[in-house]
């Protein structure tokens, strides 16, 4: 039997290896390099990052010796994981909604701020179970929240960007 712990590790390096590799291939999209095979390694590689990143989440939760109740860079790390998991959706569906979105640098730029988010979740995650991180300059004593009015705010934008793009496909 694999403990949750080991799971965790495996996944761990799925998700940051995938989503390296979706960061590199963003880059050359960015610089305008190899454009056709950087859009795909780009999108299959965020592909597969997104898939592995509910194993690295759930096997982290669980092999938590506390769990995650209490712990502020483990909320850090979940929040971010999610926010990188959202940004992901976005880009594919966008990627599949639009087949030359190849030659758009915001949407390529958007693809290494995603790699960022689960680079730094990653780097959160070192502090949490070495004592060693990427960005010391990150505080990770706080919980990165944001007021209630600003989630209202962005429920309702995102609300009226999905029925704005639903009626326009329809």
């Amino acid at each position: 039997m694999i403990s949750s712990g080991t799971l965790h590790v495996i996944g761990t390096e799925l998700v940051v290896g995938t989503f390296v590799l979706s960061g590199i291939a963003f880059l050359m999209l960015f610089l305008q390099k190899g454009v056709y095979s950087s859009d795909i390694v780009a999108h299959w590689a965020l592909f597969a990052g997104l898939v592995f990143t509910p194993l690295a989440i759930f096997s982290g939760i669980s092999a938590s010796p506390n769990g995650p109740e209490g712990n502020v860079m483990l909320f850090n790390k979940f929040l971010l994981s999610c926010a990188a998991i959202g940004l992901s959706v976005g880009l594919l569906w966008n990627r599949y909604q639009n087949q030359s979105i190849h030659i758009n640098r915001v949407h390529a730029l958007l693809g290494m701020v995603t790699v960022c988010l689960i680079l730094i979740t990653a780097s959160f995650g070192g502090m949490y179970s070495r004592g060693e991180s990427l960005t010391p300059f990150l505080p990770k004593d706080v919980a990165f929240v944001f007021p209630a009015w600003a989630s209202v705010i962005l429920l309702i934008m995102g609300l009226i960007m999905a029925g704005k793009s639903a009626v326009e496909h329809r």
